[in-house]
């Protein structure tokens, strides 16, 4: 266990509510030695209490924690930041939607890597040019972010990363998920009110005139 904590390295915790990611994980560490993994977490519970009793310089989390209580996603990852101002965040998820991975690094993460990036393998060398003040994004996902500065949004393109705020984009992708008004105002601890405000908000913004549209809509963002 000494080992673990071997301050000299860099102390690693991964956090994803998938045990078999994780086991990825730890099995493209094992090879590094200067790398030392001090927690695994598969839930948003484990993760806040390894981040309050385990050394760590870099978190590799996931952004959606399927069925747990507590809120996940970007107001996971703003909690985060402002609890461990100071920790390097890389974020590993399957949601590489480009309005995600943008308001993902406004939130302040440093790296981001998509699970289905053939980056993954390099995944100790990404963790090394973080902790080395880089800012880490996969080559695809980078070439996406790139190509949308300099084209514009393509016209397969429904909705461009700046139509949809912060928020609204959490309550878009939480609807996804088959959660109604009520169970997203319960889940993020916000009124059915505004949360209420939002979608409207958002099926204004896709054009949506009912759920049946919205879903639609929402399919092609998500």
């Amino acid at each position: 266990m000494d080992s673990l904590l071997d301050r000299s390295g860099i102390n690693v915790i991964v956090a994803d509510d998938h045990p078999v990611v994780v086991l990825g994980i730890c099995k493209a560490l094992e090879d590094a030695p200067d790398l030392h993994l001090t927690a695994a977490a598969t839930s948003i519970t484990e993760l806040r209490l390894a981040l309050s009793q385990a050394p760590c310089d870099v978190l590799i989390c996931d952004y959606s924690f399927e069925n747990d209580g507590q809120p996940d996603g970007l107001q996971l990852l703003e909690r985060i930041r402002r609890e461990y101002p100071e920790l390097k965040i890389i974020l590993l998820t399957a949601y590489d939607e480009l309005l995600i991975v943008q308001y993902a690094l406004r939130a302040g993460i440093n790296g981001f890597l998509s699970k289905n990036s053939e980056e993954f393998s390099k995944l100790p060398n990404v963790i090394r040019r973080v902790l080395g003040g880089e800012k880490y994004l996969d080559p695809s996902t980078s070439s996406l972010l790139i190509g949308q500065l300099v084209n514009g949004a393509s016209s397969s393109q429904p909705l461009a990363p700046a139509t949809l705020s912060m928020r609204e984009t959490e309550v878009a992708r939480l609807l996804t998920k088959g959660m109604s008004v009520t169970e997203i105002a319960q889940y993020t601890n916000r009124s059915i009110k505004t949360i209420s405000a939002q979608k409207k908000r958002v099926m204004i913004k896709l054009g949506a005139n009912n759920d049946i549209e919205l879903a639609n809509a929402l399919s092609r963002v998500f």
